[in-house]
């Protein structure tokens, strides 16, 4: 496959084409594919108002324009350099929990032409991690127009549901992928996939749960402090 065949098939092959993405390992064509979905998903969002209403000028503050600059400048650092760097974390701890959830690394396939494919490579899940996100073109298109054009709840919640219908999506082509290039089943693979969303939730609880029971307690001692009221 070459490059707008892949993306062709993210779309209407996608088992085919993991499978073809985590063999060839064709690392800089996801990144490209990273960084523009990335840049399109993040500006549409920018301007439509979603990632934050741009800042208005208003009496004794002038410098509006400057930092909407400074904002709009920041988001495409970010999706240019910050993203893939990003991903490359992701795809390591991927790598890591498929491993440790049996995950067969760096095996060898042999074709029938007698040429040999090494899978169970992290560089081959970095670039089909990296593909998996051409669906977010479609979220980035449609939600902000839903939610800042439909108004009220219902524009909202519909927003809500796309973003979820592809984030299904995304997660579906990721366990493809990670099936075909460490020969886990779908429960691992799936496992792998959502473990760190897991540990996240759980991380932030935790620490929501810690920083409430810090602040009611200065909370408590600041009003015990409190002189009584005459």
């Amino acid at each position: 496959m070459n490059f707008f065949e892949r993306i062709y098939g993210v779309f209407f092959q996608p088992r085919e084409t993991m499978a073809d993405i985590v063999r060839k390992k064709p690392v800089w064509e996801g990144i490209i594919v990273l960084i523009i979905v990335s840049l399109l998903s993040s500006v549409l969002a920018f301007k439509v108002g979603i990632s934050g209403q741009p800042i208005q000028p208003g009496p004794g503050f002038s410098h509006a324009p400057r930092l909407n600059n400074l904002f709009f400048g920041f988001i495409v650092f970010g999706s240019i350099f910050l993203t893939p760097i990003l991903y490359f974390i992701y795809a390591a701890i991927y790598h890591f929990l498929a491993e440790v959830l049996g995950g067969e690394m760096y095996w060898r396939e042999e074709k029938e032409e007698g040429e040999a494919v090494v899978l169970g490579t992290a560089k081959g899940l970095y670039s089909a991690v990296c593909f998996a996100v051409l669906p977010n073109i479609f979220s980035a298109l449609i939600s902000p127009f839903l939610m800042k054009f439909m108004g009220g709840i219902g524009g909202v919640l519909l927003g809500i549901t796309v973003s979820l219908g592809i984030f299904i999506w995304i997660a579906f082509l990721n366990i493809l992928a990670m099936k075909e290039n460490y020969k886990l089943s779908t429960g691992n693979a799936a496992l792998v996939f959502f473990m760190p969303v897991i540990v996240g939730i759980v991380i932030a609880i935790l620490m929501a749960i810690f920083l409430g029971s810090v602040f009611a307690g200065v909370f408590s001692e600041m009003m015990r402090s409190m002189p009584p009221i005459q």
